[in-house]
């Protein structure tokens, strides 16, 4: 909860959530069901529809009359959709705006310990500790880790609740599903990249690029979220097609242009095409070996 040393302020700083959706009906009612809940006394929540053909928008009117939507043309993806987000969130004054995803689960009180790590660090990025949602003492995101050497951009996870997870820490990029962002930031550094990365890695750029003009990127474990995301098995066969659209496909996390945007403007190492052919590499053996674990399983 908010610390003391707050209650005695006339106004608490105006937090807009965007949420940007495309399907996912029941996913997105649920998650609107516990942000409802939230205990914060100034947030407004406005989710951007970008073309959901499952009846979303309908739904979300009914149930949640107090949540706006913006409508999107279809073409948006994660960061054309979270920038037309973020200017209606500007354009209603927000102090802050929390960018987070419609596959979250949230615990009533996690946006005060965003804000309040914000206030403590006013040029920062702020975001959640995620957990799985089904198994729920796994840490599914504690902040990002880049080892650049190695091609490794990853979520801090695959780790149990230990002691090092327990407090504020300096993070080398931020998940976009839920993390809190100054409202200034945005005309300092400028939106989301939505034309080299508008699904992947949009989040990664724009919190290096933040990092880049001065920012902390920093992780708060007293704001729980639990996130539903699944990890594919990556059992398709993976022939010259399949790779092709690996590649190509905003959908895929393999994307060459957004991966490249990174590599290219953030990476300390040269050359810069050798490790981005490093990373590629782990991403390849990272989907052989679950199909093997896999096959382990059903033939075990």
């Amino acid at each position: 909860m908010i610390t003391d040393k707050w209650m005695g302020e006339l106004t608490w700083p105006k937090v807009v959530a965007v949420v940007p959706i495309h399907n996912g009906r029941d996913e997105t009612l649920a998650f609107l069901e516990s942000i409802a809940s939230a205990t914060y006394p100034n947030l407004e929540v406005i989710v951007v529809d970008d073309g959901s053909t499952d009846g979303s928008r309908e739904a979300i009117a009914a149930r949640f009359p107090l949540v706006s939507i913006v409508r999107g043309d279809g073409n948006l993806w994660w960061s054309g959709a979270t920038n037309l987000g973020v200017r209606e969130a500007l354009r209603r004054v927000a102090d802050f705006i929390l960018t987070i995803n419609n596959d979250n689960v949230v615990e009533p009180d996690f946006i005060e310990p965003l804000v309040e790590t914000a206030r403590r660090h006013p040029r920062s990025l702020v975001t959640s500790k995620m957990y799985d949602y089904f198994e729920r003492d796994f840490i599914f995101s504690f902040g990002g880790v880049i080892n650049w050497y190695v091609g490794e951009i990853r979520d801090r996870n695959n780790r149990r609740d230990l002691i090092d997870f327990d407090r504020t820490s300096d993070c080398d990029w931020l998940h976009g599903s839920s993390t809190l962002i100054p409202a200034a930031a945005f005309d300092e550094i400028g939106f989301f990249d939505r034309e080299n990365c508008p699904q992947y890695q949009g989040d990664a750029e724009f919190s290096l690029r933040a990092r880049r003009r001065g920012y902390r990127l920093l992780a708060e474990p007293k704001s729980v979220v639990y996130n539903r995301t699944a990890v594919s098995s990556g059992t398709e066969a993976l022939n010259r097609e399949r790779v092709r659209e690996m590649l190509t496909s905003y959908r895929s996390p393999f994307y060459f242009r957004a991966n490249y945007k990174l590599y290219r403007d953030y990476c300390p190492c040269r050359p810069v095409l050798l490790f981005l052919a490093i990373r590629y590499l782990r991403m390849l053996y990272s989907i052989f070996r679950r199909r093997f674990v896999d096959r382990t399983r059903r033939n075990g």
